[in-house]
């Protein structure tokens, strides 16, 4: 009986990243007076053909880690492995043949796009780098792009102030495919459209990936969008994962504290539900990614923190159910309804619970 075939190896995959930037202080700025640990030991995996979406509060993280994905950004530790390479420490030169496999799609299509370019040119600025096309096979690419992308041909010879936002849009998509990537970052590129052209721009993305078989990192911070089009979905809290599952999976079942509150806020198109359910509300604004809390460093905002535990301890990333894994030491309780959310007062003495500290001046 022949051996069942080897399981692919996945596209992208971190270990243990981290991207911490520098503060600086002194009247030269070179005195190194701490850290913010934007991204702080993360490790996923994304698989061919999928799209992981990447959801979380503004400010956790989640724009840094696409960044560095494609070593935007420099990391400062940990592993970077793309499609089986570790690109974690090459040199620009060692990264130019792999920027034509991996492309990022930007949140603002108002400000991503060069104005004093005209669309052919935003288009084709790829191929010329890469020295893909000249002359006519240019423009006869660039006219294949947009109407891949729904734009009319003669969008080529027209500039961005032309267009709608979400046409705009369209024009970074193309720009994105020009190369024909394998892998791209699709960081919040629908969060600055009108509602009703969100809907178009993501049926747009999807269309391209069943076509040109694309594997997305799509970073969002709305959580309906994200189910739409996500196939896993992995939860950010300040520079860590704390929940990666399916993406029917987590809404039908979220087991860390965190992803319960977010999805508690999503409004449901059913009066009588939307009246009867509890809105969990968090405690207190995001700690400062200079100075992350200690341990578990939701525990100064959970509505299930626990006196022990929560506070001495960093839990794990583990699997609780297939394809389900959570960085909670409460996760099984929470399930089995054994622990409620309550207010924090019934829970702790005053003072029990410590602020997380104040970042180091800068």
């Amino acid at each position: 009986m022949p051996a069942p075939p080897a399981p692919e190896r996945p596209l992208v995959e971190l270990d243990d990243l981290r991207v911490w930037f520098p503060i600086k202080s002194g009247l030269v700025l070179d005195r190194h007076v701490g850290d913010v640990k934007a991204v702080d030991g993360v490790t996923l995996t994304i698989d061919r053909g999928e799209t992981l979406g990447l959801v979380g509060e503004s400010g956790c993280g989640k724009s840094t880690v696409g960044r560095a994905i494609l070593r935007l950004y420099t990391p400062t530790s940990g592993r970077i492995v793309f499609d089986g390479q570790d690109i974690s420490q090459l040199d620009e030169k060692e990264l130019r043949p792999l920027r034509r496999r991996m492309q990022m799609i930007f949140q603002d299509p108002y400000s991503s796009l060069n104005p004093r370019h005209s669309v052919g040119r935003i288009v084709s600025e790829p191929l010329k780098t890469h020295g893909l096309g000249r002359g006519r096979s240019l423009g006869s690419r660039v006219r294949e792009l947009m109407k891949v992308v729904g734009l009319p041909e003669d969008a080529a010879t027209r500039y961005p102030h032309e267009f709608s936002g979400g046409q705009r849009q369209r024009i970074g998509v193309a720009r994105a495919l020009a190369l024909n990537p394998d892998f791209i970052v699709a960081d919040e590129p629908v969060s600055a459209l009108d509602v009703s052209i969100q809907a178009q721009i993501v049926n747009l993305l999807e269309n391209l990936q069943e076509e040109f078989d694309l594997t997305y990192l799509f970073i969002a911070h709305d959580l309906a969008v994200v189910r739409h089009i996500s196939d896993r979905i992995a939860v950010m809290y300040l520079g860590a994962i704390v929940e990666i599952a399916p993406s029917d999976a987590l809404y039908d079942e979220p087991l860390h504290p965190y992803t319960i509150s977010l999805l508690s806020a999503v409004p449901i198109p059913d009066p009588k539900i939307e009246r009867e359910r509890e809105t969990i509300l968090l405690q207190g604004d995001l700690p400062s990614p200079a100075a992350p809390p200690l341990a578990c460093r939701f525990h100064t905002r959970c509505p299930y923190v626990q006196p022990t535990l929560c506070r001495d301890e960093a839990p794990p990333l583990r699997e609780l159910l297939p394809g389900h894994v959570v960085a909670c030491h409460w996760a099984e309780q929470i399930r089995a309804g054994e622990l409620q959310p309550r207010e924090r007062e019934a829970i702790f003495e005053p003072g029990l619970v410590e602020a997380a500290p104040e970042p180091p001046p800068v």
